[in-house]
């Protein structure tokens, strides 16, 4: 099993541990070290995008994955269980940013905004059709 999850509190302190954890998942999926580099990137655009929308979060999780020659990451926002008035901001700019540093990305929101984005990469190998 290639997977991986870390959770930190929603304070933009705690950035170093999630580009600390995502330098070693791409490490160790063969990536190199300018594309480590734009991981950690798309990580921080990702984290600031979840942070400032209107509803709250608490704590904001990562899930990295390695599959059939792809590291899958996906950095999600626990929102605070307070109820609150959302007027969700426009995430275009990021989802621009995020998209030249990674192969696929994909936000997920809802009326309170952006909770969660998915992001894909190829690690470079060969994946084995299977017949």
């Amino acid at each position: 099993m290639n997977d991986l999850t870390i959770t930190v509190p929603a304070e933009r302190k705690w950035i170093l541990a999630l580009r600390t954890t995502i330098g070693a998942c791409g490490s160790i999926a063969g990536l190199s070290l300018d594309t480590i580099s734009d991981l950690r990137l798309a990580i921080d655009e990702g984290f600031d995008l979840l942070s400032h929308q209107p509803r709250k979060l608490e704590k904001i999780r990562m899930d990295c994955s390695i599959d059939q020659g792809m590291l899958h990451i996906k950095l999600q926002g626990i929102r605070s269980e307070k109820a609150q008035t959302c007027a969700p901001q426009d995430p275009q700019t990021a989802k621009l940013i995020i998209g030249t540093l990674v192969t696929d990305i994909h936000l997920e929101g809802d009326s309170c905004g952006i909770h969660s984005m998915c992001l894909s990469i190829s690690t470079g190998e060969e994946v084995n059709e299977r017949g």
